[in-house]
Parts: C-alpha cells; sequence; structure tokens
C-alpha cells in the first residue's frame, strides 16, 4: 500500500465519523439553547403574570381597608360633633360632659355594627380618660405617653391622626387609634377623642383572604410603622421597616406597584429565596397594604413545566443518541467497504491479506440502537367551574386553586353557570349560594333536572356560604348539592375540599 492509499483510507475512515459526531454535538447544543430560552421566557411571563396578580389583590384590600377606616372615621366624627355640641369652655365642663351616663350610653350606640372599633375614649388636658365606652365610670387610666396625646397637645389645626399601634390599657389587645383634639372657645387644649381599631380585626382579614402559607399581608402606616400582619409577628408591632420593599418603593415617590426582593430567610433556609411584594396606597388615608408571596408560590407552575420540559429533553436526547449510534453504524460500515476499494488489486490465486479482506456480504449489518419510546403527556388538570359574584372572592378562589394546576373558568351568576355547563364539561363546580340572577341553590336544582333528563352523570356541586347554621346545610342538600364550605375559609380548607371530591 503506497502513502497515497494510507491517506485516503484515513480520510474516508475518520471523517464521516467526525462529521456525525459534530452534527450530534450540534444538535445536542441547540436543544439545550432551546430549553434555557424556553425556560427563560416562561420564567418572564409567570413573574408577570403575578406581578399583576398581586397588583389587583394589593388594589382590592386597599379598598376595602379603606372602607373600613372610612366607617371608624364616621364614628370618630360623630363622638366630636357630639361633643362639641356640649360646648366646654373648660376641662371642668369637658369632665362633667363627658363623665355621665348618657355619654357613656353614645359611646356605646355609635359603636355598634362597627366590629373594626374596639373602644370609643374621650381623654381631658390632663391624660385621664374621661369617658370610656367598655365601662362607666370610667377607669382611672392615664395616657399621657400615647403619641396621639402630644401629637394633639403640640397642633392646634392638626386634623385626625393615626396612632402608632400599643397594647391597649383595657384588654391588652394590639390597638392603634384615630384621634381628633377637643378645643375650647379660645382655642385652649382640652382633650382628646379617641377611635380604637383592632389589629387583629385586619389580621382576621387577610387571613381570610391568604392564597397559601407561603404569603404575608401587613398593613403600615406612612412612616413604615407596621400595624397589622399575617401571618402574626408580635415582635415587629409598632416597629418601623426601613428596609422592607414598601419603603423602597414609596421613597421612590410610587403610590403603587410591584417588586421582586430577597426574602430575609433566605439566611435561614441556606438557598436564595425571592418574594413578589406588591404595595398599595389606601385612599383618603396615612396606610399602605403590602402583599408578598415567596418562589414557592409564584413559581410553582413554572418549575412543574420545567420539569415536563426537562422530562420532554431527556426523551428528546435518547432519541438522538439512538439516531446518532445507527448513522455512526452505517458510517462504520462504509468505511469499510471504502476502505476494499482502495486496496492493492492481486492476483486471483493469491488470497487477500487478513486487514483488506472486504466483510462477506452475507454478515449482517450492526442492528441500529434501540430508539426509547417518548414518555406519554401528562394528562390536564382537572377543569373547575367558579360560579361566585363578588369579583374579590372569584380573584382568590383562582389564586388559591391555581398553583395546583386547574383549569377555572368562572360565572357571575347561577344564570351564566348554568350556561357555561352547558357549553362545556366540568369535573367540579364552587357555587356561591347568594347571588343575583340567580341563587346557587336555584342554578344546582336546575342543573339536577338537566342531568336527570338526558342521562348525564351527576356532577359534584360544592357550596361556598357564609351560613353555618344546620338550616344552611339541610338547603343546600335539598337544592342538590353534594358538599358545602363555610366563608370566609382557608387555602387548605378549601384546596383540601376539591382534592377530596376530585379524587371521590
Amino acid at each position: 500500500m503506497n502513502a497515497r492509499q494510507a491517506v485516503l483510507r484515513l480520510v474516508h475512515h475518520y471523517r464521516p465519523r467526525t462529521t456525525a459526531a459534530i452534527v450530534g454535538l450540534v444538535l445536542v447544543g441547540l436543544l439545550a439553547l432551546r430549553i434555557v430560552v424556553s425556560g427563560v421566557v416562561l420564567h418572564r411571563e409567570a413573574v408577570d403574570d403575578w406581578k399583576q396578580d398581586l397588583s389587583n389583590l394589593s388594589l382590592l384590600l386597599a379598598e376595602n381597608t379603606a372602607q373600613s377606616m372610612t366607617a371608624a372615621s364616621l364614628v370618630l366624627d360623630s363622638v366630636s360633633s357630639e361633643i362639641e355640641a356640649a360646648a366646654p369652655v373648660d376641662a371642668q365642663a369637658l369632665a362633667a360632659a363627658a363623665g355621665t351616663p348618657a355619654m357613656y350610653q353614645m359611646l356605646r350606640h355609635k359603636i355598634g355594627g362597627v366590629p373594626q372599633v374596639d373602644v370609643v375614649s374621650i381623654v381631658g388636658s390632663d391624660a385621664g380618660v374621661l369617658a370610656f365606652s367598655r365601662a362607666f365610670p370610667a377607669p382611672p387610666i392615664r395616657l399621657g405617653e400615647r403619641d396621639y396625646f402630644e401629637y394633639h397637645r403640640r397642633h392646634p389645626h392638626g386634623g385626625m391622626h393615626v396612632s402608632a399601634p400599643v397594647q391597649n390599657k383595657g384588654n391588652g389587645a394590639w390597638t392603634f387609634y384615630i384621634s381628633r383634639r377637643i378645643s375650647g372657645p379660645d382655642g385652649r387644649f382640652l382633650g382628646v377623642v379617641l377611635v380604637g381599631l383592632s389589629c387583629d380585626f385586619f389580621s382576621k382579614f387577610f387571613q381570610s383572604t391568604s392564597i397559601g402559607e407561603h404569603t404575608a399581608f401587613s398593613l403600615y402606616r406612612s412612616d413604615y410603622t407596621l400595624l397589622a400582619r399575617w401571618p402574626a409577628v408580635p415582635a415587629m408591632m409598632g416597629k418601623r421597616n426601613l428596609t422592607g420593599s414598601t419603603y423602597r418603593l414609596l421613597e421612590q415617590g410610587k403610590t403603587d406597584g410591584v417588586l421582586q426582593v430577597d426574602s430575609p430567610r433566605a439566611a435561614e433556609q441556606g438557598r436564595p429565596v425571592k418574594r413578589l411584594a406588591g404595595i398599595r396606597l389606601v385612599r383618603d388615608y396615612p396606610l399602605a397594604v403590602n402583599v408578598t408571596v415567596t418562589d414557592e408560590v409564584y413559581l410553582a407552575g413554572w418549575r412543574r413545566m420545567l420539569r415536563t420540559m426537562g422530562g420532554a429533553a431527556v426523551v428528546s436526547l435518547l432519541v438522538l443518541a439512538g439516531a446518532i449510534a445507527l448513522i455512526m453504524s452505517l458510517l462504520r460500515r462504509q468505511g469499510h467497504e471504502a476502505a476494499v476499494a482502495l486496496a492493492p488489486r492481486t492476483p486471483a490465486a493469491t488470497s487477500p491479506e487478513p486487514e483488506t479482506a472486504a466483510p462477506s456480504e452475507s454478515t449482517p449489518a450492526p442492528a441500529p440502537a434501540p430508539v426509547p419510546a417518548p414518555e406519554s403527556a401528562p394528562e390536564p388538570g382537572a377543569r373547575i367551574l367558579l360560579v361566585e359574584d363578588t369579583a374579590l372572592n372569584r380573584q382568590l378562589v383562582c389564586l388559591q386553586l391555581g398553583s395546583r394546576g386547574y383549569s377555572i373558568d368562572t360565572a357571575e351568576n347561577g344564570a351564566l353557570g348554568l350556561q357555561a355547563l352547558a357549553e362545556r364539561q366540568y369535573d367540579l363546580v364552587l357555587m356561591d349560594c347568594m347571588m343575583p340572577v340567580m341563587d346557587g341553590y336555584q342554578a344546582c336544582e336546575a342543573l339536577r333536572v338537566r342531568e336527570a333528563a338526558s342521562g348525564a352523570p351527576r356532577l359534584p356541586v360544592i357550596a361556598l356560604t357564609a351560613g353555618v347554621t344546620e338550616d344552611d346545610r339541610q338547603r343546600c342538600v335539598a337544592a342538590g348539592m353534594d358538599d358545602y364550605l363555610s366563608k370566609p375559609f382557608t387555602a387548605s380548607q378549601l384546596r383540601d375540599m376539591v382534592e377530596r371530591w376530585l379524587t371521590h
């Protein structure tokens, strides 16, 4: 064999396999690049969707807080008007007007039906309580160290003041106060009217709107003093948070927005933890609402999708590896045939050298590597119809169930719910009981009549009702509902109920 034949033999033997290996690596790289790009795009979409959800939720909570504060401020204005009508000219006259059974009864009457108001008090210029909605006569309590007392003593025209939260001297509960100054005809400081708002009232409301254990709600004063929080952290009450997301956003001059920040629990958990924080100022009041969720909530769907993409990528890589192995086998055989064609000719009598002998045509070609069958795609989540007339409740239920992968449609009343059930097949119905146009009882009765007429299987219906009595339960059963959940309910209660009936 001369040098030219040796070189040609090497080229024909190695170049195809090198080309196949390079092509394989390029395909693997392109597949990996596509997965990375898709993951980045889906991550951005998941974050953007949750930012919009948090913005909407913070707006709803801020509006609800504004309504609660307005009801309390009406009580404050009404009591202040009663004091002005008594026209006290000095501290003794104020004490005489405030320290009567009639004043006590008036204070009790003013706070009836306003659950967020914990107490109403009238305080004299010496910081002593003159009238108290919890008891008559008023207990001997001094409030000179409270921030609202000092504020009104120094600011004759300061208007309504929102205090930092304190533990009430009457019952020990955390309370913050809105207050107004009482002035004499000459403008002299005579005292303060106080309306105490229960921090626990706002915490319980936040709890009822929670979308999971990794969600936190906070109510701040405009100077970043914490007034209420769920989950409760007593050590933070009344403290100013000058490093949190609320401070960072409001210091930029913005009244609302959503920030992505590091969680303070990151060091404790030993891994980086991100939070989304939705901040909104409360209309007409120096307050701000902050709603935060960790990446365990807002990236849950993205991570499930990423695992699915990873599984599909592994299957694709196995298929690609099998295809490359088959191509390499074919190229190896082609290389052997090329080597035989380039071998020197010898007389017929001469036996061919073993290393240049062509492979027998009867020798079977190497079997291609087995190509694993692709995994079957996961089945889509259960489809649920939510029939609820309140926009806030619809959004909360969708957020509470969305992380489980369910597909949720909504309807605003029973008539629209029946129309949706006629147009589409569902696995479960969540039905509010009290709605305009057609309530949940009527809608469920109509659904059962329709099922009986068509022979369709019974569709599980769970009632969402504010009633908790036995009569309420019996009415739900009589209407054809299979189970019921009393409002307000937590995310875990809703999820447990839905999963129990979907696997029933």
